[in-house]
Formats: structure tokens, C-alpha cells, sequence
């Protein structure tokens, strides 16, 4: 005979009917077979190629393409707004933080920065998604 529900966990955050549901947190190695099957990550840890101070990957469509990075690289990872408003930011398990700007200081160019905490094969590094292709 089992246990009847205790309750202890109603009326919280992340209960439902009484239990408390299971957060699917993930790092940044748990995401990388993801993300490196389109955006390929070189022996050295960067994504992209080598641009002046960053990293840069071009594309017909430098929105879309970075919030497709940016999904697939903060997967399951917690979603912040930035405190100016400018971008979002998403919080692995293992402490990596990855930001999204839409706007950068170079016109039509969104940028993902990302600190890595925890994972040896990434550096840290600020991509910009540029038009070409």
C-alpha cells in the first residue's frame, strides 16, 4: 500500500497536483551536440570565424539565425532580461552565462556573448551574426 500525498508541496511554484515537477536544467556540454551540428565549434573552442575582437558568422538572415544560436546554446538554462532592457540572458546549470543583443553597436549585426563556467572544450566569446552568404 502506498503512501497518500503529504501536500507538501501544494500551492507552490512547480507543483502540480501536489507534486512538484522536475526543472530540466541543462549545462553547456549537455547543449553542444545540439548546437554543433549547425554551427560548428573549431578544435580551438570558438564558433564562427575569426573576425576584429570577435567572433563572426555570416548568414542570409542575422536575426533569425541568432536567436536560433542563442535557443540551442541556452537550452534549459534560466531566461533573464537584462537590467537596461537590451537583450536577454540565459543562466546554465554549470554557472555559463550567454546574453543576446538584437542591437549592437555595429548596425544589423545581433551579437551572442558567451562565459563559459565548467565546460573546457568552449571559450569565452562574443559572436556577431553578420549578413552574407
Amino acid at each position: 500500500m502506498s503512501k497518500p500525498k503529504s501536500g507538501l508541496f501544494n500551492n507552490t511554484i512547480g507543483a502540480v497536483d501536489g507534486e512538484q515537477i522536475k526543472i530540466d536544467m541543462h549545462t553547456l556540454e549537455d547543449n553542444l551536440p545540439i548546437v554543433e551540428k549547425q554551427y560548428p565549434l573549431s578544435k580551438a573552442g570558438y564558433f564562427g570565424e575569426k573576425g576584429k575582437n570577435v567572433r563572426v558568422i555570416q548568414t542570409k538572415d542575422p536575426i533569425n539565425t541568432s536567436q536560433d544560436f542563442y535557443n540551442k546554446i541556452g537550452k534549459g538554462g534560466e531566461l533573464l532580461v537584462l537590467s537596461n532592457g537590451k537583450g536577454t540572458m540565459t543562466i546554465l546549470s554549470d554557472g555559463t552565462r550567454i546574453v543576446h543583443r538584437l542591437i549592437t553597436s555595429t548596425e544589423g549585426s545581433p551579437a551572442v556573448e558567451i562565459t563559459v563556467s565548467g565546460c573546457n572544450r568552449v571559450k569565452n566569446q562574443k559572436i556577431h551574426f553578420v549578413k552574407g552568404e
